[in-house]
């Protein structure tokens, strides 16, 4: 069962992210639900034309389907209503693919306007319908994990309703840009002694060691965490 959570801060890069996510199951002959909303959709239809596959093809195949986020939005209090919904997407994929991948935009939405109760709720929602239908599945969250302030609670909570976390579509850029602020601001030695703590003591999602080394910082060494945040953001911002 994989549950992640792509973390964004620009369109464009969710947008990649996507594109890279929906393509991957389009090879490997997956059905691919998308639940979002018709711009996001746009968007996606024309990235993945731009990087030569045939979203119409799969369109008409039934391979590639939308689901509308505004249709399970409003049953996000009806967690019946709900996994009627989601669940009919993803028999009627899987009677055709054996595999199957979803992204939902639904936590994005609900964050991005203050609603963190429901967004929560939506993410409980999905445990036991990965357990039935066992199909991989993305999330996203317009958060920056180099700014302080998304580690009022706000990351851990999310990292905790996800089996994976990726704090950005590039990844080496990030890993690049957070040990070397290590670097920076901590001696070798204590560097090496942050690394294997991070190891041991993140939270339950995996994570880049990066990632798990700003946790463990911010848990454990607030004010070193803070002076590491502001020379990765400015090491990230010259990548």
């Amino acid at each position: 069962m994989e549950h992640a959570l792509q973390l964004y801060q620009e369109e464009s890069c969710l947008l990649d992210a996507l594109a890279e996510f929906v393509a991957a199951g389009l090879r490997l002959e997956e059905g691919v639900v998308i639940i979002g909303s018709t711009p996001r959709w746009e968007l996606l239809l024309e990235r993945l034309r731009t990087s030569g596959a045939d979203p119409r093809a799969q369109l008409l195949r039934g391979q590639l389907r939308l689901l509308g986020a505004h249709l399970l939005r409003i049953s996000i209090t009806n967690r019946q209503h709900f996994n009627e919904l989601v669940g009919s997407a993803l028999s009627l994929a899987r009677a055709r693919f054996e595999r199957v991948r979803v992204f939902s935009e639904l936590t994005d939405v609900l964050w991005r306007e203050g609603d963190r109760v429901n967004a929560r709720l939506v993410e409980r929602y999905w445990k036991p319908l990965l357990g039935v239908h066992d199909f991989k599945l993305l999330c996203a969250c317009r958060m920056d994990s180099l700014e302080g302030r998304s580690y009022d609670g706000s990351l851990q909570v999310l990292c905790d309703v996800h089996t994976h976390v990726h704090p950005s579509f590039d990844l080496a850029g990030f890993e690049e840009a957070v040990s070397g602020a290590v670097s920076e601001v901590l001696d070798a030695r204590l560097a090496s002694m942050l690394h294997a703590m991070s190891v041991a003591h993140h939270p339950t999602a995996r994570m880049p060691p990066a990632q798990a080394m700003l946790f463990w910082l911010k848990e454990n060494m607030p004010r070193t965490a803070e002076k590491v945040l502001s020379r990765a953001r400015a090491r990230w911002s010259e990548h």
